[in-house]
């Protein structure tokens, strides 16, 4: 399947690449852009399959654009770019427009030469204080004050490059997102920063969230960056500290036979099936017992961190799918890789990163994370009473 997506994706640049008019250039470039974004979602969505194309004409002034967006079966997926079924103005049109240029192009300035050439009713003023609003937006993201309690974080840094003075040099991009009590989930932090990722860093993150307000979680999950784990008990002594099961699954796939792979990996989907968190500290010491057998010093490893990875037990089935791993943010790193890819392989500047990262998360916060998540309705009363228990009750 993503043989197939990538070739198509590689079809439809070429196809940019020999446009006649510049409707024809714009046109397939957005639908490039609308299947990587389905993509995204189906990552994030796993329970929605991909369901072929529609025609779709966007009009921008005198200008229309012949696209075929990608559909799921489901339905609920619909690119960025596209303006609401209900507010289909031409305004709407030209700053949807002017965001996914922003979003595809190599570069800023390459952003505004598109504009300029196809003749958009947008002033280079006008695309400038957009472009300074979504800054300002990011910017926004590590300063504003943080509700004190949360129910979860889960923490992720991805690796980058920037061009700075003429020099490609590597940056990491440390992330985390924040799920409320109400489940309402939002980015809490963005920072970029030069180098590599370290556990320094991390803790400066973490004095972050405490400096604007963020008192109290339930769980944080993370990729198992070493040190991590302990540095976040140290600032959170009452948080549940939980390691991502498909970075587990990966390692294990490096570590183990083929054989000894998939019997290991049917026990951890046993696991994240257990009927309590006793049920499932009992299934992985079974499949200690079994990796042992094989790779004794990686049985070992994995028992020294045994605490970190079933701490997702104690929560309610409907809940679990989204503690056991990272992928949340994992999709996010997708996004930013594509666009990373449409700025020629790195980002053209810190400024250029800091304003494709805002449309991201513009997307997220407006888009499918706006949206209340029905199952989780449930078993609100659960999480407001373990949180009680936990962090008020003596």
């Amino acid at each position: 399947m993503r043989e197939k997506k990538d070739t198509m994706v590689r079809g439809l640049l070429e196809k940019a690449m020999m446009a006649r008019t510049h409707e024809e250039l714009v046109s397939y470039l957005l639908q490039v852009l609308a299947l990587l974004e389905r993509d995204i979602y189906l990552e994030m969505n796993t329970e929605d399959k991909g369901n072929g194309f529609r025609n779709r004409r966007l009009h921008a002034g005198s200008l229309t654009y012949e696209l075929y967006i990608p559909r799921t079966r489901k339905g609920n997926f619909r690119p960025s770019f596209l303006p609401d079924k209900w507010k289909r103005t031409v305004a709407d049109d030209f700053i949807n427009l002017a965001y996914s240029l922003i979003l595809s192009s190599k570069s800023i300035e390459s952003a505004k030469r598109a504009i300029r050439e196809l003749n958009l009713p947008l002033s280079e003023e006008y695309f400038d204080r957009i472009l300074e609003e979504l800054r300002k937006e990011f910017k926004a993201l590590n300063n504003a004050p943080l509700l004190q309690d949360w129910f979860s974080l889960v923490l992720d840094a991805k690796h980058t490059q920037i061009m700075i003075d003429g020099l490609i040099k590597p940056y990491v991009i440390y992330t985390v997102v924040g799920t409320s009590l109400e489940w309402e989930r939002k980015i809490l932090l963005s920072l970029i920063k030069e180098g590599n990722e370290n556990i320094d860093m991390w803790k400066k993150v973490l004095g972050n969230l405490i400096s604007r307000g963020l008192r109290r979680v339930l769980i944080i999950t993370h990729d198992d960056y070493p040190g991590l784990s302990k540095t976040i008990e140290s600032y959170f002594t009452s948080t549940d500290v939980q390691l991502c099961l498909v970075h587990l699954i990966r390692n294990l796939k490096r570590h183990l036979t083929p054989s000894m792979f998939t019997k290991a990996k049917e026990y951890l989907h046993s696991i994240k099936n257990a009927v309590s968190y006793e049920h499932g500290f009992s299934l992985f010491e079974e499949m200690l017992k079994i990796i042992s057998e094989e790779n004794p010093d990686y049985a070992k490893e994995i028992e020294r961190k045994k605490k970190f990875y079933l701490p997702f037990l104690k929560y309610p089935k409907e809940l679990r799918k989204s503690l056991y791993s990272t992928n949340l943010l994992e999709g996010i790193n997708r996004k930013i890789e594509d666009a990373e890819k449409m700025s020629g392989g790195y980002f053209h500047s810190l400024k250029h990163l800091e304003i494709k990262l805002s449309l991201v998360f513009k997307e997220l916060h407006t888009g499918r994370w706006s949206k209340t998540i029905p199952l989780v309705a449930k078993v609100k009363h659960f999480l407001y009473a373990v949180f009680q228990e936990r962090f008020y009750n003596d």
